[in-house]
């Protein structure tokens, strides 16, 4: 009969560990645009990596040093151990506990107070190992080690995130330093050019072959590209500054690969297809396993409404006396509870309806997520086309610039005009080689927007 009444429990226990009170998780699905804007390339070839992506060496290791020193970085990849950690104590409550339990005392009661369990009339010696199991009858166990792992996953995209922002900023952080650069040879170019006109300027006047009014307005052209150079430096030590921060550095100069104008990169990037950022993108992934995450915990929320059944066992010895604990000491228990909510007053409702709110929250920051990619991308293709179509634009203004400059020197030097054009020539090339500096940094920052908002290259 005991037999019988053994296989009964384990099948009642095998029946209704197998019985979850909430439906399994499905990835929403998500409708997507059938192509970009722009009719963007729709190639599906894999975006190369980030190392490959660039071409200069300067850069590539900027971007080694800071992915492998970030203190961010370092910070949410402690974050995945933690949820790691996190999620296996978790699932270890799916299974028994061991415990034991050792006791040794005594002491002295009247008759009345033992009537009453007031305490011993003898010593007591205790050695015995607990048992202690609660059956996940209804899933709520299992819910929150589902709901743990996908937190690993949310937490780990949150990293892989972490890293494509890192990678494109350091990138755009460098390609701004080198614009930087370059406008400061501009200037210190336009400085010595400007120095040397005042010069002959100058000596013009005092032989009077000129008036006062343009040795003044060459000095005030002089002044005006000197001013320049120490805005430059400094807003060059502020962007070194700021690249040594993503290293995990504290100052120093950066060290320098390829020229604004030689740096290297493919023309065009391969869009894909819209519905690949959905698996491209790390924060689409990450906002999908939270959702994951925090669906599980309706589950749980729900089991926590049926009553819980545990096992708790015992075994071991006790004796009023030590030398006899073993030999006749022997003592071997089980029980069985069954523990349930009965009068709450809707508290475990209301909780099942919180975790149901947060999802729907989770919900909509999911196809938040993904309605910003798409944004991200569009706007990334059209800055991409437009900045190359400005920047051709400003090429040819600072060629013709250059050419009209060499033209109006020459007839300011025969008598044919007056300083007047000169200027106006001097200052119309200065601030076209300086746009045109300008537009090659915004082009190439445009190519790492694209390349961050398609999500490809992170790895």
């Amino acid at each position: 009969m005991t037999k019988q009444l053994s296989i009964f429990t384990l099948s009642a226990l095998l029946l209704f560990g197998s019985c979850r009170v909430s439906k399994s998780y499905e990835q929403p699905q998500t409708t997507t645009p059938a192509a970009y804007a722009d009719n963007a390339n729709a190639d599906t070839t894999p975006l190369v990596k980030w190392f490959d992506l660039f071409k200069d060496t300067a850069l590539q290791t900027i971007i080694k040093t800071t992915l492998d020193n970030n203190r961010n970085l370092q910070l949410a990849s402690a974050r995945v151990l933690e949820a790691q950690m996190q999620a296996d104590i978790i699932k270890i409550n799916q299974y028994p506990s061991f415990n034991y339990q050792l006791q040794a005392g005594g002491g002295t009661a009247g008759t009345d107070a033992l009537k009453v369990a007031g305490g011993l009339n003898s010593a007591v010696f205790k050695a015995a190992g607990v048992l202690n199991w609660e059956i996940d009858l209804w899933g709520k166990l299992r819910g929150a080690t589902a709901s743990a792992r996908a937190q690993i996953l949310a937490v780990d995209e949150n990293k892989n995130a972490l890293k494509v922002s890192l990678v494109a900023e350091a990138a755009s952080l460098y390609f701004i330093l080198r614009d930087l650069d370059n406008r400061l040879l501009i200037a210190q170019r336009t400085l010595a050019s400007r120095k040397e006109s005042t010069k002959i300027i100058t000596q013009r006047y005092e032989k009077g072959y000129i008036s006062e009014l343009d040795r003044y307005q060459a000095v005030q052209q002089e002044a005006q590209a000197a001013a320049l150079i120490p805005n430059i430096s400094r807003q060059i030590v502020q962007t070194e500054n700021a690249i040594n921060l993503l290293m995990g550095k504290s100052s120093g100069t950066v060290s320098r690969g390829s020229s604004l104008f030689n740096q290297v990169m493919p023309p065009n990037i391969p869009a894909g297809l819209p519905s690949q950022l959905l698996l491209r993108r790390p924060d689409i992934r990450a906002s999908e396993k939270a959702l994951n995450a925090q669906y599980e915990k309706i589950g749980v929320a729900e089991a926590s409404r049926y009553p819980s059944f545990s096992l708790t066992g015992l075994l071991g010895f006790a004796s009023p006396q030590l030398g006899s604990l073993v030999s006749n000491g022997f003592v071997a228990n089980g029980f069985a509870g069954l523990v349930g909510p009965l009068f709450q007053f809707g508290q475990n409702y209301k909780r099942v309806q919180v975790e149901r709110i947060r999802t729907q929250q989770a919900q909509l920051q999911y196809e938040q997520a993904v309605l910003a990619s798409f944004a991200d991308v569009n706007n990334a293709l059209i800055a991409n086309k437009t900045f190359a179509e400005e920047y051709a634009n400003r090429k040819i203004q600072a060629d013709a610039g250059r050419k009209a400059l060499e033209l109006s020197n020459a007839r300011y030097n025969f008598g044919y005009t007056s300083y007047l054009e000169v200027l106006t020539q001097e200052n119309s090339l200065f601030d076209a080689e300086l746009q045109e500096s300008v537009l090659m940094q915004q082009k190439l920052n445009a190519l790492v927007s694209l390349y961050r908002a398609l999500g490809g290259g992170w790895e």
